[in-house]
């Protein structure tokens, strides 16, 4: 039986009237854009402002989709927003915040579910783990995933090399690890516990990136070595059945597509140097939905909503982003994104950097290429830093038969990339518990939003 989505008191929540306000803005800016897509003039385009004669007048075909949303006439007399478009279709959105419980997590913990080891004379590893609750009534519909953390590095299996012609892209293979988000990650779980008293799925690769790489399709992650593979297949299996618990437990539900999905969130932890920016690394956590820079350029003609420009599969947020009252534009860098909720929750740690924790993309930086190409923040010779826009994992577990259903046909679970900077992950373990204890928040707070409080 498919649950109906309830709306519960125990996080703060907007009035009817604010609700009903932000839905009448969306569906009428959505119909503004739909109608005005074929790039012409038109009686009504800048039709908001003082300057909305003039401006219709010198409309150039560059406005695009744009013409819209409320518009201004900029220097040279062309039509520019008066305002970001993801402030014009999102800033009204509430996002809610789940209140840590304050309850006494007795007895609950991370427990090893499944464990793959490696044995042989003298030798057993444990190369991949599923924690997770003892008890599967107590879970919470999170799965944390979390490829690069892992440190061993053991004989038996041959080391990855950045070049080799067999197996590598033609970029080249990546072996290093991603330091400390093991930890980070294991913080976010453990804070998940002590603030709702449920218990989150864990699934981590113990090997080093440079003998297994869990984030890529199995040819480049394990270089032909069958323990490699093995572990390989365990890591995304793994992934799998934690998701197939959520889903007995928290059951489907349909978005307005008719597209049924999961309950729950799959959350994969990253790290990334960032070298190319400033500040030895850049700061931001880059926030992935398999949406890269040119998707979310905000100054590209039709590129804004991205739910207009968008088929119905992409991105990482094919079921989110049509449940009710929701757009991908506003999950992904609307008030109630992920990047904004950690914006608001930022920890007090961190508060002295202009930049280290904040959401890339997020409400307060809505466009991660305009970022990316700001010499403020980027080092780059070439003039664009890197952006992590959501790798193998967040698109082969946003449905549930993740091998075998290329045409994302079958049941979803929406899925997100977090890319944690170094200013975050080579801080003290008080900045991680921290940042756990935030992160744990702002991702209870987010599927509050979209499922109910029952869900964590």
């Amino acid at each position: 039986m498919k649950v109906k989505l309830l709306t519960f008191a125990f996080y703060r929540s907007p009035n009817h009237a604010q609700v009903e306000g932000v839905k009448h803005l969306r569906s009428f800016l959505r119909e503004r854009a739909l109608q005005s897509g074929d790039n012409g003039g038109g009686d009504d385009i800048c039709v908001a402002g003082s300057l909305s004669e003039e401006c219709g007048a010198k409309k150039n075909e560059s406005c695009g989709l744009c013409s819209a949303y409320s518009l201004e006439c900029g220097v040279n007399s062309e039509c520019v927003e008066a305002s970001t478009c993801t402030n014009s279709i999102c800033g009204g959105d509430i996002a809610n915040t789940r209140e840590p419980l304050h309850c006494t997590p007795s007895g609950l913990s991370l427990s090893i579910l499944k464990n793959f080891e490696y044995a042989d004379v003298g030798v057993t590893d444990s190369l991949v783990k599923l924690l997770g609750p003892s008890d599967p009534t107590m879970a919470a519909a999170l799965v944390i995933a979390v490829p690069h953390g892992g440190s061993l590095r053991p004989d038996y299996i041959n080391d990855r090399k950045t070049n080799d012609p067999t197996y590598c892209p033609s970029g080249g293979c990546r072996v290093s690890a991603d330091s400390y988000t093991k930890q980070i990650a294991e913080q976010i779980a453990s804070k998940f516990i002590q603030n709702y008293c449920k218990v989150p799925y864990l699934i981590i690769n113990e090997l080093h990136r440079s003998k297994m790489d869990a984030n890529r399709e199995i040819g480049e992650a394990a270089f032909g070595n069958a323990i490699a593979e093995s572990a390989w297949t365990k890591f995304h299996e793994y992934i799998n059945e934690a998701q197939t618990h959520i889903q007995t437990e928290f059951d489907t539900v349909y978005n307005e597509a008719s597209i049924e999905g999961v309950r729950g969130l799959v959350f994969d932890v990253h790290g990334y140097a960032g070298t190319d920016w400033h500040n030895e690394g850049s700061d931001f956590i880059q926030w992935g939905y398999r949406l890269g820079k040119d998707s979310l350029d905000q100054n590209a003609v039709n590129n804004c909503p991205i739910d207009i420009t968008s088929s119905s599969t992409r991105g990482s947020f094919t079921h989110a982003r049509q449940m009710p009252d929701e757009s991908l534009e506003c999950l992904v860098r609307g008030p109630k994104s992920l990047g904004q909720r950690f914006n608001e929750q930022l920890p007090l740690s961190l508060a002295s950097s202009e930049t280290c924790g904040r959401g890339l993309p997020s409400l307060d930086y809505p466009d991660p290429k305009a970022v990316a190409s700001d010499p403020a923040y980027c080092a780059d010779n070439d003039g664009v830093c890197s952006y992590y826009s959501g790798g193998y994992d967040v698109e082969v577990h946003e449905r549930l038969d993740w091998d075998n259903d290329p045409t994302f046909s079958g049941i979803h679970m929406n899925t997100v990339q977090a890319e944690l900077p170094r200013c975050i992950r080579f801080a003290t373990d008080e900045v991680h518990e921290e940042v756990g204890d935030k992160l744990s928040i702002a991702l209870c707070s987010f599927m509050t939003d979209l499922f109910g409080s029952d869900i964590c």
